[in-house]
């Protein structure tokens, strides 16, 4: 409490209500919820997950297994079961290939124009030793489509304030159309919303 009033003293706090900045209005005023269907394969995993939490709730070493690695693990399998396991299948429903196809969709609807989507992901960022993750299927995915390779980008690999800068700058001129990060990298303090077209999250 003390920090608090002290902040108060030294700090000029404004909120947005007092700002009245612009933000951008959602369409129609709504979120778009979109549901992947459950695989026989998410199914099974699910059960999997269920027995474990049993065989912990009855009194298992909490080293060996415990409710935050079944948890975490229902996280990671809910958003792609090749997260748990590489070697399964790439489920043409599974919730990253869903929004493949929306934000695909979107680029194209939208390429003339140059609008430009943030795609936040909070959970199996890139990695610089090949195993899987989901930043890079969805940026190889999308060249594939046809989408080129200097229009995706990753906010991972703007290290410096100057790169950061430099590619806020590329997505409010619509140079860079596709920005994949993690809510605390692209929560806040993010100036890109010119073109701005879709979230997904």
């Amino acid at each position: 409490e003390n920090l608090g009033f002290i902040f108060q003293e030294v700090a000029d706090i404004k909120t947005s209500k007092m700002l009245d900045l612009p933000v951008p209005k959602l369409k129609d005023e709504e979120y778009k919820t979109i549901v992947a269907p459950k695989s026989e394969e998410l199914g099974e995993f699910i059960q999997r997950l269920s027995e474990r939490s049993e065989i912990i709730k009855n009194g298992c070493d909490p080293r060996s297994d415990n409710m935050l690695l079944v948890t975490n693990d229902g996280r990671k399998g809910a958003l792609d079961l090749r997260l748990i396991d590489p070697t399964m299948p790439d489920l043409p429903n599974s919730k990253v290939n869903i929004a493949i196809e929306n934000i695909y969709r979107i680029w194209l609807e939208n390429k003339e124009d140059k609008l430009t989507q943030l795609v936040f992901c909070d959970l199996s960022t890139p990695k610089v030793d090949g195993t899987f993750n989901v930043y890079d299927d969805i940026r190889n995915k999308l060249i594939q489509k046809g989408v080129p390779e200097d229009e995706i980008e990753f906010i991972h690999n703007a290290k410096t304030n100057p790169q950061k800068l430099k590619l806020f700058e590329d997505m409010r001129t619509g140079k860079v159309r596709i920005l994949i990060g993690s809510t605390s990298k692209m929560g806040a303090g993010m100036n890109v919303q010119d073109k701005l077209i879709a979230l997904h999250h």
